[in-house]
C-alpha cells in the first residue's frame, strides 16, 4: 500500500467517531410472556443489581417490603455506550432517593407511540409508577453523547392522555411534553427529566436516540490526517510538472 492510500485510511478511521450511527435506548420495550422478561432489559444481574417487581416490571431495588431501602439504580449497555438511571423525590427541601421502575407493557409499539418506559417510585404503595410531582429522572452517560430524539408516554402508555401544552422540566427548563421530541443541540453526559414546568403532567421517558460524542482528540487525528493528505497529493502534484 503506497503512502496516499495509507495516510487516506488513517483520515477516514479518524473520521469513523464523528459520523458513528445513532443508538436507540427504547425502555419502553418490556415485556413479560411466558412468565421470564424480554426486551430491552439492564445488564446487571436480576435480584442483584434490579428486580422483577409489581407483575412484570423492573425496579432498581427490592420493592417487595419497607424493610428494603429505595434507590438503587438500572444500567443499560448498547452499541457500547452506557447510561444508567436513578431517580429522586424531592421532600422537606431536599432530594431523596427513589427507585427507578422500568414498566413493562407486553403491547409495546414504537413506531405506534405505544407502551410505557422508565418512571419513579418515591413509596411502597405501589401506584403510581410515572414521573410526578417532586419525582426526577437522571440519567447519566459513561461518555458524552447528543440527544437527537426523546421518546415519551403519558400515563395510558400512549401519547393522547396529556392535556393540552403539558409540559416536563428537561434539564430545568420546561419543554412540551409529546410523543416524539426533538431537542435542540443536547449534548452531555447528565440529564434530568422531571415532573414541572408551565404546565406539568405526568409522563414516562419512553426511550431515546444518542450518538456518541467524538473526543477531541478524534478531530485532532482528523485534521492531522486530512493536512497529511493535501501535503502528499501537493508533492505528487509538483512531481509530476
Amino acid at each position: 500500500m503506497n503512502i496516499s492510500k495509507i495516510l487516506a485510511a488513517f483520515a477516514m478511521a479518524a473520521a469513523a467517531p464523528a459520523f458513528a450511527a445513532t443508538t436507540t435506548f427504547d425502555f419502553s420495550n418490556l415485556t413479560y410472556t411466558g412468565g421470564a422478561l424480554h426486551g430491552l432489559l439492564p445488564n446487571e444481574v436480576l435480584n442483584s443489581g434490579y428486580w422483577n417487581c409489581t407483575g412484570g416490571d423492573v425496579c432498581s431495588s427490592n420493592f417487595d417490603s419497607a424493610h428494603h431501602p429505595l434507590g438503587g439504580n438500572l444500567i443499560y449497555t448498547l452499541n457500547g455506550i452506557t447510561v444508567t438511571a436513578t431517580a429522586s423525590y424531592f421532600k422537606d427541601s431536599n432530594w431523596t432517593a427513589a427507585t427507578v421502575i422500568q414498566d413493562h407493557d407486553n403491547n409495546h409499539n414504537l413506531a405506534q407511540q405505544k407502551g410505557a418506559g422508565l418512571g419513579v417510585y418515591h413509596t411502597y404503595a405501589n401506584d403510581d409508577d410515572n414521573i410526578t410531582s417532586n419525582e426526577k429522572l437522571t440519567l447519566t452517560f459513561s461518555a458524552p453523547v447528543n440527544i437527537s430524539t426523546l421518546y415519551l408516554r403519558s400515563d395510558g402508555h400512549n401519547t393522547t392522555k396529556w392535556s393540552s401544552n403539558a409540559t416536563f422540566l428537561l434539564d430545568g427548563v420546561s419543554t412540551k411534553l409529546g410523543g416524539s421530541i426533538s431537542p435542540h443541540d443536547l449534548t452531555g453526559t447528565t440529564f434530568t427529566f422531571q415532573y414541572g414546568g408551565n404546565k406539568a403532567d405526568q409522563f414516562y421517558l419512553g426511550g431515546l436516540v444518542v450518538s456518541a460524542v467524538p473526543e477531541p482528540s478524534s478531530y485532532a487525528m482528523l485534521l492531522g490526517g486530512i493536512g497529511l493528505l493535501g501535503l502528499v497529493a501537493r508533492r505528487r502534484k509538483q512531481a509530476a510538472k
